[in-house]
């Protein structure tokens, strides 16, 4: 695929994953061995679902907003802005009712039409500001 279908692909993707929950055809885009570099790491397309799934039950009115992409080579660079309410249990974590707006940025590394590694970065700490959430003491 080109650097355009590349960047097409993963907006269409995380539109259709969190703001629609269209989670059934993961294997189109996302390659058997994919791993998403994150906290908690994710494998596989069905780690993805699962992961995708469990946000959107902590926030069922979930929205994510492109800003920007782009892309050269074999990667795609993706920031987004991620809003909603917490109001389902995640990660242990009781909802507290609370609004959230965080900034993400997504890279993705793919291998021909497949998305095969991610990292992603956010601000935890906003986040469990944003939420009302203590903060882990280490």
């Amino acid at each position: 695929m080109s650097t355009k279908e590349n960047k097409e692909a993963c907006v269409r993707g995380l539109e259709e994953a969190y703001n629609k929950g269209n989670v059934s055809n993961l294997e189109e885009g996302i390659a058997p061995n994919y791993v998403l570099h994150a906290t908690p790491e994710v494998k596989g397309p069905e780690g993805l679902r699962q992961s995708v799934n469990m946000i959107r039950t902590a926030f069922p009115d979930i929205h994510v907003k492109v800003d920007y992409a782009v892309a050269e080579g074999d990667m795609v660079a993706v920031f987004s802005t991620m809003t909603g309410t917490f109001l389902g249990e995640v990660a242990n974590m009781k909802p507290t009712g609370k609004k959230m707006s965080i900034k993400i940025a997504n890279l993705n590394r793919f291998e021909g039409n497949k998305v095969v590694e991610a990292w992603q970065w956010a601000d935890s700490l906003e986040w469990y500001r944003q939420l009302g959430i203590p903060i882990p003491q280490q």
